[in-house]
């Protein structure tokens, strides 16, 4: 159950949309939400005074920010201004004050913005090892509207059959239990390679037997993953999915199913594994409308 969670802002619109969310589940949990900006250091030629002024500002901003949502939060909010590098003193952060979950806005696809709230999810997203459930705004920056509930009623986990991957099912189950969500298991192959033969059909033949025999594996492993699941009272269905490139199928397969989440794990910087899950994670980061959890598991 969650006890604490880190909401980083930097006095925009856009990092509040983070918001909604993290005070919809302190409410469903009692957490304390912990808000917290980044001050990186002026350049030394700055005029005297200005690095005060600028933590000042910070430190308000918070203040009024904590006034306002105090009441729809489930349990107590508390706010930190900390000088540093943005994404070092992010990680320090979470670690000091034991997060459970991280809640963060971040940019999709060819978005722009001045707020460090895009490239820095990215960063800090490959250097966390808590999970971070990340937010996309929508297009505009308009303020967010902090008071209506959010829910989540069906949630997308990409599997590959490697136990990295699997390390995001009990991260996504705690989160969906607080909702009553459904679950919709997706693996997905990638086209099959072809295969040498100087014989045409038989070259045919035998691309039809491996994918055949990938999509049994596929469907029997998935079916093994949803009883965990079933077996803890959850809704479960599964797919697999054959498509040129993962991401892509990922994506494709929420909307098409209706998903209004989606859970997976990612590789950490400098990783190196055969699982779908680490180019394929910022794939689905930069193209997803709805929120993603992504959770890096430790090495």
């Amino acid at each position: 159950m969650y006890r604490l969670i880190l909401v980083p802002l930097d006095g925009s619109h856009f990092a509040e949309y983070a918001l909604p969310l993290a005070l919809t589940l302190s409410r469903r949990t009692k957490a304390k939400v912990h808000l917290l900006t980044v001050q990186e250091p002026l350049p030394t030629r700055s005029p005297e005074g200005w690095e005060e002024a600028a933590r000042d500002w910070h430190q308000s901003y918070l203040d009024d920010l904590a006034i306002r949502i105090r009441e729809l939060a489930g349990g107590e909010i508390t706010t930190k201004v900390r000088m540093g590098h943005v994404v070092d003193s992010l990680q320090a952060e979470a670690e000091v004050q034991e997060a459970d979950l991280v809640v963060m806005a971040t940019h999709g696809r060819g978005a722009l913005s001045r707020a460090w709230m895009g490239a820095i999810a990215d960063s800090f997203i490959r250097h966390t090892d808590r999970p971070v459930l990340v937010v996309r705004p929508p297009e505009g920056g308009a303020e967010v509207a902090l008071e209506p509930d959010r829910t989540i009623s069906k949630v997308l986990l990409p599997l590959d059959g490697t136990e990295v991957a699997e390390r995001i099912i009990d991260h996504a189950a705690e989160l969906g239990s607080l909702f009553g969500a459904a679950y919709h298991l997706v693996q997905v192959l990638p086209f099959p390679k072809g295969f040498k033969s100087p014989y045409p059909p038989h070259m045919i033949e035998m691309n039809r037997e491996s994918v055949a025999e990938s999509r049994k594996e596929a469907e029997d492993y998935l079916h093994a993953q949803a009883l965990r699941l079933r077996a803890q009272g959850f809704s479960v269905d599964t797919v697999v999915v054959e498509v040129g490139q993962a991401g892509h199928g990922i994506l494709t397969e929420a909307e098409e199913a209706g998903c209004d989440f989606i859970a997976m794990a990612t590789h950490g910087r400098g990783t190196i594994a055969r699982t779908l899950l680490g180019s394929t994670a910022d794939k689905v980061l930069r193209g997803a409308h709805i929120p993603v959890l992504l959770y890096r598991p430790r090495d």
